[in-house]
């Protein structure tokens, strides 16, 4: 069914673009990996550009569309003084979270994908981002703003940079920060990864100025 062939395009573009990258994933090896032919690929998508669009809108638009749902119901609760920081911390962490956990549970792991978002050079992965990314961004630095408004703005900027990093950071790395703990840590807590992740960069944002 055209159903079926579009999914594992899709699931074979997201697998080969977090292993090998999006610039050096051709279509070819897609379309290999997805036992489909090129013009397949061009039906569904026309082009490699539009490829990499489908792929990180299937990921990111749902865990954006939720982070800015409950950032929504937190600032009709606030209506009149500043929102809870962890609040918006929670809305922000809390999807990606969620669907990092689900993602390995069923063997799918998105991380490897997310991770190259942030490494992969050039402006065609860059500009789908921004695009992507753009709405979540301002509303949740506008909510920052109404929580913490003694943080200049730049400086506002730099610490919510630092804290998309932690969260990044801790499930690239899941595995090494594992071992390095020597068991003391296991990330695969949902509940507990969120609590440490708020609780530390709440205390970042709300850090004294340098």
């Amino acid at each position: 069914m055209p159903s079926d062939t579009k999914d594992r395009i899709l699931d074979s573009a997201e697998i080969l673009f977090a292993q090998n990258g999006f610039s050096a994933t051709s279509l070819r090896a897609i379309t290999d990996h997805a036992d489909v032919n090129l013009a397949s690929v061009n039906y569904h998508f026309q082009s490699k550009d539009a490829l990499v669009q489908a792929v990180l809108m299937r990921r990111l638009n749902p865990v954006n569309q939720r982070r800015l749902e409950m950032l929504n119901a937190i600032l009709q609760r606030f209506p009149a003084s500043p929102p809870p920081v962890e609040e918006i911390l929670e809305a922000f962490y809390r999807p990606v979270v969620e669907e990092v956990m689900k993602s390995q549970r069923e063997g799918r792991p998105i991380m490897p994908l997310i991770g190259r978002i942030f490494i992969e050079p050039g402006e065609l992965v860059a500009s789908q981002v921004r695009s992507l990314m753009s709405q979540v961004v301002t509303a949740f630095v506008d909510a920052f703003h109404l929580a913490l408004p003694q943080v200049p703005p730049a400086v506002l900027f730099w610490r919510l940079q630092f804290a998309v990093g932690m969260m990044s950071h801790t499930f690239a790395a899941a595995p090494l920060i594992e071992g390095l703990s020597r068991g003391r840590i296991r990330i695969n807590d949902t509940e507990e990864v969120l609590r440490q992740l708020i609780a530390f960069a709440a205390g970042g944002l709300r850090g004294a100025m340098p």
